[in-house]
């Protein structure tokens, strides 16, 4: 790598990490359900623990609109139950239970527990019901007619703990590499991610020249394929975890993988922390990190000719049934249609598109119209004519039309090292009775 992203990837991995609260509130609902486990089915502790990423060490926060969730397991079935009925019973005993009854839902390989979502997202937890083979005394987990299947949930806790500190940093931010850019119902499991992760990985301390190579060879490994692989299980070497993927799913998936090799060749290259970052954070999203606009030289100057809205002979008369928040996208280096979140104050590079929304509310019957203001200094701006804004303007698009009712409006990053800020203003008559706060876009 030319740049030293090292500490860049440190704060990304502790973003995506689910903090304490959440972790706290994890084992809570752990410990509380595995009390009722132990008691209602008469089992020693031993024989309710937890399996999936959150024993793994490899939960992360869910994107927005997403959910995190624990999996738990009991070995509680007896040897001849069948596993519509050791699923319907466990159901059943949950439901009797006051704190679960409102929470239980049906799912065909368990029984879901539905948390109230918080400021992170959805919370669930998954309770799978086990019995023990009556020869072998292998674990055994059922599915919903289906007969029972061969499982062993603490060996794979086991292996993936042994991988190591850097797998669990790569597996974690190569899901939510994942997240960011699959639908979830169409996404890899993680499980399958896990193991072809583990078996292309290599062994460098650097989080960015790790994932670079990473990437490039999962893709040489997927890439040449016309149907997806068969991964074995680490643990259960006959079992096919990728057996249940579906042909067009994969297919997407390498796709997303050509894109990711193609940032790779951006990554290295780019000579400034400020351009390596925006790669990553296009690909990883909103949660890596970018430069603060100080450490950029980045600041907005004097202001003094932005526009009065006396000046049109408003009067800023504010309402307080009346508000107006902004919201907006930039497209990526990839150009085209697609647009990324972005938030105020977060340096964008030239040569970007971006789109502001805003979102009004207001009284029923309400007559008035959102207007915009762009105010930004630097010398580069000075120096063009024209080149420096500070006017009022309905929302427009980027050949300058009129854009509807006026909660859009669309812009381009033209001058590096200057500083912008946009706000909406909500008009009524001559009276502006809400005005947006300041959105911050300085560019590099």
């Amino acid at each position: 790598m030319t740049v030293d992203l090292s500490a860049y990837f440190n704060g990304f991995v502790k973003e995506i990490s689910l903090d304490k609260t959440h972790l706290a509130r994890m084992d809570r609902a752990a410990g509380t359900l595995k009390d009722l486990l132990v008691k209602e089915y008469g089992l020693p502790p031993s024989d309710v623990f937890l399996q999936g990423s959150y024993a793994n060490r490899t939960v992360i926060e869910p994107v927005e609109g997403g959910e995190y969730d624990i999996d738990m397991v009991a070995v509680c079935v007896d040897q001849n139950v069948a596993s519509d009925v050791a699923l319907d019973d466990l159901e059943r005993r949950l439901t009797a239970d006051g704190r679960y009854q409102d929470r239980v839902v049906r799912k065909v390989p368990c029984v879901r527990l539905e948390y109230s979502e918080d400021e992170v997202g959805k919370f669930h937890v998954d309770v799978v019901p086990l019995r023990r083979h009556p020869d072998t005394g292998e674990l055994m987990a059922p599915r919903r007619g289906s007969p029972w299947k061969q499982t062993a949930p603490s060996e794979y806790t086991e292996w993936c703990r042994d991988q190591g500190e850097q797998f669990t940093r790569t597996v974690k931010i190569l899901k939510r590499w994942r997240d960011e850019n699959q639908k979830v119902h169409n996404a890899i499991k993680s499980i399958v991610l896990q193991v072809l992760v583990a078996g292309v990985m290599p062994d460098i301390e650097d989080d960015a020249a790790r994932i670079v190579a990473t990437f490039r060879a999962l893709h040489t490994q997927l890439s040449p394929l016309s149907a997806p692989p068969v991964v074995p299980n680490p643990v259960l070497l006959f079992e096919n975890l990728a057996a249940s993927w579906p042909i067009q799913d994969f297919f997407d998936f390498v796709k997303e993988l050509d894109e990711a090799v193609g940032a790779m060749a951006e990554v290295e290259s780019a000579s400034t922390v400020a351009d390596a970052a925006d790669v990553w954070r296009e690909l990883l999203g909103p949660d890596f990190p970018l430069p603060s606009p100080d450490e950029l030289g980045l600041r907005l100057e004097d202001t003094s000719h932005a526009e009065k809205p006396s000046s049109r002979g408003w009067i800023e008369a504010p309402d307080h049934r009346c508000k107006l928040a902004i919201t907006a996208k930039r497209s990526t280096r990839k150009g085209g249609r697609a647009m990324i979140p972005m938030k105020s104050n977060e340096p964008v590079p030239r040569n970007r598109k971006l789109q502001f929304r805003a979102t009004v509310e207001s009284p029923p019957d309400f007559q008035g119209r959102v207007y915009w203001q762009v105010v930004n200094t630097g010398s580069k701006a000075r120096e063009v004519a024209g080149g420096l804004r500070g006017e009022i303007f309905e929302g427009r698009d980027l050949d300058g039309n009129l854009l509807g009712d006026g909660t859009e409006n669309w812009e381009r990053t033209e001058y590096a090292g200057s500083s912008h800020e946009i706000r909406a203003l909500l008009v009524s008559g001559t009276r502006v009775v809400a005005a947006s706060e300041y959105f911050k876009v300085p560019i590099y």
